[in-house]
């Protein structure tokens, strides 16, 4: 991660404008998640901190992760599927998701 950014803005000017970012205007933050921050370089550890950063919350950084596991078993069917269709589908699993999350919200509060 950490070497991974130095070069992002190189490499999306390859990409076709439509799946470019315009980071000039907007503000980039990089960060590793709390897991894996022990492994990196004292400096690593105090620039990509979630811990440091303003108007983050308590979290640990690998919830985008969380949702990959629970979607692995749609890749049988979307790999044969066309891209909006693949969108569609991802979109309506990942939403049922949410809402099981959201309504399970309620019993974890004490």
């Amino acid at each position: 991660m950490t070497q991974w950014h130095k070069n992002l803005w190189a490499h999306m000017k390859s990409f076709p404008q439509s799946h470019g970012l315009d980071y000039l205007t907007k503000i980039i933050c990089f960060f590793i998640p709390k897991f894996h921050l022990p492994t990196h370089v004292t400096e690593c550890q105090t620039i990509f901190s979630f811990n440091f950063t303003y108007f983050v919350g308590c979290m640990d950084g690998k919830a985008p992760e969380r949702g990959w596991s629970n979607i692995n078993p749609m890749a049988l069917s979307t790999k044969v599927m066309g891209p909006g269709c693949c969108r569609d589908t991802l979109d309506d699993h990942f939403g049922d998701w949410n809402w099981k999350k959201t309504v399970g919200l309620g019993a974890s509060l004490p």
